[in-house]
């Protein structure tokens, strides 16, 4: 079943199960960009930030897909 009421940017965070601060500094991101993504109403990501995430997901073997980077329809 979907994530309903959540935003790609919190699907996505969720599943790493980190703090903002930490998910930021796997993603190589500045700890406010990802705070300010995770409250954004539409939390929708950007091609460069999909490509950091689903490096940093290969990386500790976290399974992400593309409902996950997608805003629920």
């Amino acid at each position: 079943m979907a994530d309903l009421g959540k935003t790609p940017w919190q699907k996505v965070h969720e599943k790493f199960g980190m703090s903002p601060a930490q998910f930021a500094r796997e993603l190589g991101r500045h700890r406010s960009k990802i705070s300010r993504a995770l409250s954004d109403e539409k939390g929708l990501i950007s091609g460069k930030d999909q490509e950091l995430i689903l490096s940093a997901a290969s990386k500790l073997n976290i399974a992400i897909t593309a409902a996950d980077l997608t805003p629920v329809q």
